[in-house]
């Protein structure tokens, strides 16, 4: 105790002058963070931000006041001890701050007391095991967050660029100036983009972010590869130029360079036929890899016996597989083959390499029909006007036998309702009549029954049918259920195909688009 009164009768002298380091900025409340608060006992300690503070003893001085001892540590170094007073006249309505510690403008302790939050606050070491309660502040500083990232963390030889993005935030509390970011690449080659990059200011909360490529080496022939890391260093200073910097870094691996081959090809073919696919992967590599291929139907074709289009095998070094299968098509055409893949793992990373793409072409006609009725809503007794159009947007020459299915309820008076032509590739014909119908409820048409000879084996589509609205009728639509027959050069019955209307409109359009490409060669040969 007397070596405290010791103590306390220099630091009394002193208390003046505690906070003479302090600049004009320490005033602001914007320049100190709130780190934490703690209930101290005599010899109780409290961590915050790599620093300690302890409420090391307290003493009553008569006239003067209550007054205790706190010590000021960061690590095993004391930065300050200061006697703060510990009583004061405390608000009903707020805190109030007794006395208060700043050290080197860096830290700030705040004895305080708050009646409400304990009662003896305002006065603690006048109770029995005193406790002082304090608020613990440092300086807001800037806090660099670095990240590096690569856009796969394992390359073969057969990769060319490793893509970096590097990316600076300011997490911190202050703003960080003069910063500068530099990544280092190591034994790695600069392809493009940049490896330095500087900014006069990171505002808090703020990122920034820079990109550089770097070239994947060729040379590697360990079969575990080769392992590169790759660094990001950033310095910044704050507003007392202080310095701060950061460093991150991450690490990819080069594997060996594998020699997999895979090939495609394609057999045209006309309607009637089916088209052979072939595929051949070839592992021409050092080693043997486990591999999974998969391949994709182009689209208007279906794949025949039921086959699979993925398949696993272990090819080994040197080895070749060979792989067919067939798919039939369901419209003539020229149709692109989505390429084929091959997947397959080496050391952990999983690679894949597709095959060349193809085309095929399908040889035969295709029909599309399409029939219109006008107007769409008429009363009992009136009449319509059906127009039916076939155009043949094939490659080969159609002979097209039709006859329009007329409702029950109705009755031709003039037009035709059957139609005998041969189309050619891009050729167009209609019929149109009209018929009077007799009936109280809507009526949906029926597609046209059609024999279809070809050259080629053909294809039909047929649009959605048309329904006549009756003014005044209940919601009842009749169908006239009638089974429609399309007749190809093989004498095959069956039901056209049923289209949404969008897609219809695109066919009709490209058939007289073809039509009128007809007509100008023709004209100017």
């Amino acid at each position: 105790m007397i070596m405290f009164r010791a103590v306390l009768i220099v630091m009394l002298c002193m208390a003046s002058i505690h906070t003479t380091s302090a600049s004009f900025d320490v005033e602001d409340p914007y320049y100190w963070d709130d780190v934490g608060d703690a209930a101290l006992y005599k010899g109780d300690t409290y961590d915050a931000e790599g620093y300690t503070v302890e409420f090391v003893d307290y003493e009553s001085v008569k006239f003067e006041g209550n007054f205790v001892l706190i010590q000021l540590r960061k690590g095993e170094s004391i930065l300050n001890e200061s006697i703060l007073n510990s009583s004061c006249n405390v608000s009903s309505t707020t805190t109030t701050v007794c006395d208060e510690l700043i050290w080197n403008d860096e830290v700030k302790i705040e004895i305080y007391a708050d009646t409400e939050e304990d009662p003896r606050s305002d006065s603690p070491i006048n109770w029995p095991n005193p406790c002082i309660h304090i608020n613990f502040y440092v300086r807001k500083k800037p806090d660099i967050s670095l990240d590096l990232v690569t856009n796969t963390r394992t390359y073969t030889a057969q990769d060319s660029l490793i893509y970096l993005t590097a990316t600076i935030e300011n997490e911190g509390d202050a703003t960080i100036k003069n910063l500068s970011a530099a990544i280092n690449p190591g034994e790695l080659r600069l392809i493009g983009g940049d490896l330095t990059r500087h900014w006069g200011s990171i505002p808090v909360d703020e990122e920034e972010e820079f990109h550089a490529r770097l070239q994947v080496p060729t040379g590697i022939t360990s079969s575990d590869g080769k392992s590169f890391i790759i660094f990001l260093n950033a310095t910044g200073f704050d507003e007392k130029n202080v310095m701060h910097t950061e460093s991150v870094s991450t690490e990819i691996t080069v594997l060996p360079r594998f020699k997999l081959k895979i090939r495609k090809t394609v057999t045209n073919i006309t309607m009637e036929r089916k088209s052979l696919v072939s595929i051949v992967v070839e592992n021409e590599g050092m080693g043997n890899l486990s591999i999974m291929v998969n391949d994709t139907l182009p689209p208007y074709f279906n794949l025949c016996d039921n086959q699979s289009l993925a398949w696993r095998y272990n090819l080994t070094q040197g080895e070749m597989l060979h792989y067919s299968y067939f798919m039939k098509p369901t419209r003539p055409g020229i149709f692109e083959v989505p390429p084929a893949t091959a997947v397959f793992s080496v050391h952990g990373k999983t690679l894949n390499i597709t095959s060349n793409a193809c085309t095929v072409m399908v040889d035969g006609a295709y029909i599309i029909v399409n029939k219109t009725a006008q107007p769409a809503d008429v009363m009992p007794g009136q009449n319509v006007t059906v127009a039916v159009t076939v155009a043949n947007t094939g490659n080969k020459d159609a002979s097209i036998e039709l006859a329009d299915v007329i409702p029950v309820n109705a009755v031709v008076i003039n037009g035709n309702t059957t139609m005998q032509t041969i189309l050619s590739p891009g050729e167009a014909d209609t019929m149109v009549y009209t018929m009077t119908i007799d009936s109280t409820a809507n009526i949906m048409l029926n597609p046209p029954e059609m024999t279809v000879v070809s050259s080629g084996y053909s294809s039909v589509a047929t649009s959605r049918m048309p329904v006549i609205k009756i003014v005044g009728s209940d919601i009842k639509t009749i169908d006239n259920d009638k089974n429609n027959t399309i007749t190809t050069s093989q004498d095959v019955s069956t039901q056209p195909e049923q289209k949404l209307s969008e897609t219809m409109v695109y066919e009709i359009l490209l058939a007289v688009s073809m039509l009128f490409v007809v007509y100008l060669i023709s004209r100017f040969r």
